[in-house]
């Protein structure tokens, strides 16, 4: 596979909808957790604080309870913030990958068989984007065998229509022949593309 294509992007946002909701599922994941946490943490000072005949008790559950809820919730905050940032960072390096997917499939639908999947160093599925690349190389493949036939089935057509006396005959194999020959000059003109694209990266 070529080197990976090393763009910097202004945006870590590539696509918008699948990045947002999947930054936004987590975070929920992450606001349960946080929650259930201070819950356990907080639940035996509260305790104290409410149900404690002894004042002194609640005096001090209650002091503890400040301190703890002024050092834990900006601890929170932080930890939020740099786990946002760290699933920006995360699905940037997924959904990255899959704008080029997206691209190179769109291209593949119109017949370019020149573009293949770059990805930058850090992106992941790399598995995915050889997968394409060579699927690409594959239909390369076919689109030569496909060329190598139309030129004999060509040959075979002109051949017959030169010893074949029927007009009626004639008239359908030249038919044929012009059907085939259209074909064949996209196929040619395709491959073309390919090799010339090829040569220039190599």
């Amino acid at each position: 596979m070529a080197e990976p294509y090393d763009r910097k992007l202004k945006n870590y946002i590539v696509d918008w909808d699948l990045q947002i909701r999947m930054i936004a599922h987590s975070l929920i994941y992450m606001f349960i957790i946080a929650i259930v946490t201070v819950t356990l943490i907080l639940y035996p000072i509260v305790c104290d604080m409410v149900f404690s005949e002894d004042l002194e008790i609640q005096y001090r559950a209650a002091q503890t309870f400040l301190m703890v809820v002024k050092r834990l919730v900006p601890a929170l905050l932080v930890i939020l913030a740099l786990y946002t940032l760290h699933q920006i960072i995360i699905t940037h390096r997924i959904c990255g990958p899959l704008v080029n997917f997206s691209h190179t499939f769109r291209r593949l639908a119109e017949g370019d068989l020149t573009r293949k999947v770059y990805l930058r160093q850090g992106d992941y599925l790399r598995k995915e984007c050889q997968k394409i690349n060579d699927m690409i190389d594959g239909l390369s493949v076919i689109l030569k065998r496909i060329t190598t036939n139309h030129q004999k089935l060509i040959s075979s057509l002109e051949d017959i229509s030169s010893h074949v006396q029927d007009l009626d005959t004639k008239e359908k194999i030249a038919s044929s022949l012009k059907i085939v020959k259209n074909d064949a000059r996209y196929v040619t003109e395709t491959l073309s593309v390919v090799k010339l694209e090829e040569d220039r990266q190599g």
